[in-house]
């Protein structure tokens, strides 16, 4: 599979993913499908080939408008005409886990890893699930074997996954590099900027918080995490009116999150 076919990078970490209220192009589809792609069963005609390829494709089409029902449909039948494509299975894994099914994602990431072991856009996705299900090693390997690849086009991503990683082990100064060094790659990164907003908050930085959240505003990406983490920032620092600001965006535009929730837990402590 070339670079060029890889798609839905949908990492479920980081500024609401996946979340209505996060405004269009949140969504890491990494690039255009193109067709043959992937091994090829040597007892699959030319014609099984081809319908397992369209069929892969539709089946992504779906996903991208979050139909999972026929997503799921298009993708069963790319398997059934070839099972040895690699893109279906990677389709398959994004479904699944999408639908909370994360044994089953993971099966079907390692058969396409097993179809394409040097895929960087593989070993991205089995890596950032790997390390959210607590198997670390194995996940910072297949995001270290991405991240070393000159040639992969969507580094930055694997960089950031690779951070979040770890976060969760306690390595904060690395955490900070790769992110820092997924936004000199791409500056225009939303996960990227909010991840380092959120690092620079919890690190005592409200100075650098803001920064990150007012490069992220300025991208036109809104969402209930960045309002509150706004207001947080802001209150720290003493400034009242942009705390306000961000609170009364919050209430207005998300009054049903989470997020609005805990401000007003907060704003009932500080009365």
């Amino acid at each position: 599979m070339s670079q060029a076919t890889a798609f839905a990078l949908s990492l479920s970490r980081g500024l609401g993913l996946g979340r209505t209220a996060v405004l269009v192009g949140f969504w890491l589809f990494v690039a255009s499908l193109l067709a043959g792609c992937a091994g090829i069963q040597p007892q699959a005609t030319a014609d099984q080939r081809r319908a397992a390829e369209v069929n892969a494709e539709l089946g992504i089409s779906y996903l991208r408008q979050n139909d999972l029902a026929q997503a799921q449909r298009a993708l069963d039948r790319a398997i059934q005409f070839n099972p040895r494509l690699a893109m279906a299975h990677l389709g398959m894994a994004s479904l699944r886990e999408r639908q909370g099914s994360i044994d089953a994602a993971i099966e079907h990431y390692r058969i396409a890893l097993s179809l394409e072991p040097n895929n960087p856009y593989v070993q991205t996705n089995l890596g950032d699930l790997l390390c959210r299900q607590g198997k670390m090693a194995e996940g910072q390997v297949l995001l270290a074997k991405a991240i070393a690849n000159p040639s992969y086009a969507a580094r930055h991503v694997a960089l950031l996954s690779a951070g979040l990683c770890d976060l969760n082990l306690g390595e904060t100064e690395r955490a900070e590099r790769r992110m820092r060094e997924a936004l000199q790659i791409e500056p225009r990164y939303p996960d990227a900027l909010f991840e380092m907003a959120r690092l620079t908050y919890a690190d005592g930085r409200p100075f650098q918080t803001r920064a990150f959240l007012s490069r992220l505003s300025a991208l036109g990406v809104v969402a209930p995490e960045s309002l509150l983490l706004c207001y947080k920032a802001e209150t720290q620092l003493g400034n009242g009116l942009d705390a306000h600001r961000c609170a009364e965006r919050l209430k207005r535009d998300f009054p049903e999150s989470e997020e609005a929730a805990e401000l007003r837990r907060l704003e009932q402590a500080r009365g």
